[in-house]
């Protein structure tokens, strides 16, 4: 009996006694998405600690209702991309929030926001068709330059191309839910080519790492352990790390439908649910974010053991910042890394360790917001021997129309002398 069916007999057997005890006031039913979640509001109740460290990352707010708290696009002023017949438009009336489009049937629409994706780097909004299928709307709202773009919209994509916003295989129920909802049940009924989706939770709450948790709230004191799932304990280091992988991943199920591991449970192996698909440079650095667990099988650390909670926290309260991470900057390194200020890390010394060997490869909201994962110094000299344009470690601060690649090949090789 492995590790995962060890915790599933832990479950059921709560579950049934649970059923038992009660059984002469409620009737005991199968398992649902309400009766095996517990809910994140229950874990704050033994784990305040944890909890109110978790609402200060990321994770919770990865899908949350529209509304105007939480709403950070320009729906009154700045708020129209493109002219003429490709314009989109956004607007607000009262407390309610709308973008003008074109939608799949080549007609424009005025389409109420729902539901957002993100509070931090990029804000994407949704609704929701007369079938309920929920569709990411073709105008994202950049945080940093304050500015929206379209997002597979009629400004750059036809309908019915299949990469058009309301295409009906770009449904986010097929392309986002399962990593950006806690206990997504899409209840699809093909024979009416309808929707009637659920969530345990909206964002990526405990459960969606820890496994469901109803049974764990339940259970006496002696049997807490065996009905709950801490990633970090999992036996098989592969097996564990995955967990984070399954959604800092990009790619598709076998079936090329989901663009996650559909039906993953904490504790599976990936490699039976999902097919790698990575945006890379050619020198093999990622070029878009959601990419991180790829380049990370790549580095030192994957080889060495170092797991992403080595580095990250994800509930510890008042040590996480944007990136979450144990300790700021270069003193999460130097607690591990011995440096001496000596050839090219003696010309650095000002500058830190995640500008050189996590140079910033790809793009999320702006190019270069997505460092690499795989740990290593791009040099200058992949540039100039191969003549790619590609970000290296050093054209973050070195612009190459100033300094020219071949200068700073020269230096850093200099220094190594």
């Amino acid at each position: 009996m492995n590790f995962k069916t060890n915790v599933k007999t832990g479950l059921v057997n709560i579950l049934l006694i649970t059923c038992l005890m009660f059984m002469s006031a409620y009737p005991c039913i199968a398992a649902s998405i309400d009766s095996e979640f517990a809910g994140s509001s229950t874990c704050r109740d033994c784990h305040s600690d944890l909890y109110y460290g978790w609402k200060s990352t990321m994770h919770p707010y990865k899908f949350l209702d529209a509304s105007p708290e939480t709403i950070k696009g320009d729906f009154t002023d700045n708020n129209t991309i493109g002219e003429g017949a490709t314009q989109t438009s956004m607007s607000r009336e009262g407390d309610s929030f709308y973008i003008s489009t074109v939608g799949p049937d080549g007609e424009r629409r005025l389409y109420p926001v729902l539901y957002l994706i993100g509070q931090f780097w990029r804000q994407h909004y949704v609704t929701e068709f007369k079938n309920g299928a929920l569709h990411i709307l073709p105008a994202m709202w950049n945080m940093k330059t304050k500015k929206w773009s379209d997002y597979k919209g009629i400004a750059s994509q036809t309908p019915g191309s299949g990469k058009f916003w309301g295409d009906s295989n770009l449904t986010y129920q097929d392309k986002c839910t399962g990593c950006h909802n806690t206990g997504s049940s899409i209840n699809y009924d093909a024979t009416t080519d309808t929707y009637d989706t659920e969530w345990a939770e909206k964002g990526v709450s405990c459960e969606a790492c820890h496994g469901p948790g109803k049974a764990h709230s339940l259970a006496s004191k002696d049997e807490k352990i065996d009905t709950i799932i801490n990633p970090s304990r999992i036996p098989d280091p592969d097996l564990a790390v995955m967990v984070c992988g399954r959604c800092h991943i990009r790619g598709t199920s076998p079936d090329n439908k989901y663009a996650y591991p559909m039906g993953y449970e904490i504790g599976d192996h990936l490699d039976f649910l999902f097919v790698e698909g990575p945006k890379l440079h050619e020198n093999d650095t990622s070029a878009a974010n959601r990419q991180q667990y790829i380049d990370w099988k790549k580095s030192g650390h994957a080889r060495e053991g170092v797991k992403c909670w080595d580095c990250h926290t994800v509930h510890e309260q008042g040590k996480a910042n944007r990136a979450m991470t144990k300790l700021p900057g270069s003193s999460l390194c130097l607690s591990c890394h011995e440096v001496n200020n000596t050839g090219v890390h003696g010309i650095h010394s000002v500058n830190n360790c995640v500008g050189c060997h996590m140079p910033a490869t790809g793009k999320r909201a702006v190019q270069g917001d997505v460092h690499s994962h795989q740990f290593k110094v791009l040099y200058p000299s992949v540039n100039a021997d191969t003549g790619e344009a590609e970000m290296n470690s050093c054209s973050l601060c070195h612009y190459h129309e100033v300094d020219s690649v071949l200068e700073l090949k020269e230096a850093l090789q200099n220094s190594k002398n």
